[in-house]
């Protein structure tokens, strides 16, 4: 599966999605959101993200794409868990990731599907 993580997320997350055999591409600096939607969806890539402006642009404003896993603040001592989670997910919810907006944190994982 193909992945396009946002600026925001740490190194550790893109290195685990990798090692599970993903394919991840990585927004350059300093891109804006739109471009972040637009290049993601040309790859047919699902974005995963730390920032809720993804779930304006795509759940309110309608912006197309291939899915979007949006990863709630964690503490950084928890990083390992949400990490394993997000790589987990990956494996149990392969077939929704693509048509879902996903809220994951430590807490629940809340699937919407995509219009």
């Amino acid at each position: 599966m193909k992945f396009w993580t946002d600026v925001n997320i740490p190194r550790p997350f893109k290195k685990a999605l990798e090692q599970a055999g993903h394919e991840v591409f990585t927004a350059p600096e300093r891109s804006k959101d739109t471009l972040i939607l637009q290049m993601a969806r040309e790859a047919n890539a699902v974005i995963v993200t730390l920032d809720r402006d993804f779930k304006k642009y795509v759940l309110v404003d309608g912006w197309k794409c291939a899915g979007v896993i949006w990863i709630r603040p964690t503490p950084l001592n928890r990083r390992g868990e949400i990490i394993a989670k997000l790589v987990r997910l990956t494996k149990t919810h392969a077939e929704t990731l693509s048509t879902s907006f996903i809220t994951l944190s430590l807490d629940r994982t809340e699937v919407t599907p995509l219009k």
